[in-house]
């Protein structure tokens, strides 16, 4: 089977996100990074090892060869507007619904044009698809970032993608064979590298890292819950996000 590149991909993702960006008037900072591997790989074995809720790709489209993930980052206004106080800033917020809703369309978009290329595939959503009392999902963007090679994780869980961390991901698995990414060959998080920062972990308004496998996590899923239902007449839309531990940070916008 003829291997599609990866340029092919980034251009189709990046043309669907562009139009839908125009749309929305907010300065998402596109292109967005695009990453690809294939379902072979032993990794996609191991992380189900350690996590064994998170589906293999092949449990989701048996067909599947490559998985697809792209980052769509935040703009810099919402990411420098959410860095003063406890509360998430409405702009934050306002990204964070708009963002998904993006997600959601380009993936569905991106998954129709390789059917019609002539190869199955589907397009995962972005957001909602967990447990709400285990807080465990079927599938997590952000490994499967990591896995194709789209990042590495910082203290504060989120991928650290070529345009920081402060970006919304979408995952698209297909039988296409696609030209898969390169990883990145060492630590983009400071702390990891050995350069003392932890400022993600110290900005966290409730102290979630702490202790993350513990109550930690549900410190933090309790928090966004109160912030969905409180703005929720605002934003006209369940924004379940705060962002303060992506926010202020030298992996916010950027790899440090």
């Amino acid at each position: 089977m003829a291997k599609i590149s990866l340029d092919e991909v980034r251009e189709l993702i990046n043309g669907l996100l562009e139009e839908e960006v125009l749309r929305s008037g907010i300065r998402f900072r596109l292109p967005a990074p695009v990453a690809s591997r294939n379902t072979g790989d032993v990794l996609w074995s191991r992380l189900k090892s350690v996590h064994p809720w998170i589906k293999h790709p092949r449990e989701i489209l048996p067909a599947a060869r490559s998985v697809i993930v792209f980052a769509l980052p935040l703009s810099a206004e919402a990411v420098e507007s959410n860095v003063e106080g406890e509360e998430p800033s409405i702009q934050w917020l306002k990204e964070y619904l708009v963002g998904n809703k993006i997600i959601e369309k380009v993936g569905r978009r991106v998954a129709e044009e390789l059917r019609n290329w002539g190869f199955k595939s589907i397009a995962i959503m972005p957001t909602h698809n967990f447990d709400v009392r285990s807080l465990t999902a079927s599938w997590s963007h952000r490994h499967a970032g990591y896995v194709c090679g789209l990042g590495t994780f910082g203290l504060n869980n989120m991928l650290i993608t070529p345009k920081g961390c402060a970006v919304r991901l979408g995952t698209i698995l297909t039988e296409a064979v696609v030209e898969e990414t390169p990883r990145p060959i060492s630590e983009y998080c400071l702390e990891k590298k050995g350069i003392s920062c932890g400022i993600c972990v110290r900005r966290c308004p409730v102290s979630a890292f702490s202790a993350w496998e513990g109550s930690g996590k549900f410190r933090c899923f309790s928090r966004l819950t109160e912030i969905a239902i409180r703005y929720y007449k605002v934003l006209h839309g369940y924004a379940d996000a705060c962002g303060k531990c992506c926010a202020g940070l030298p992996c916010s916008l950027r790899i440090p």
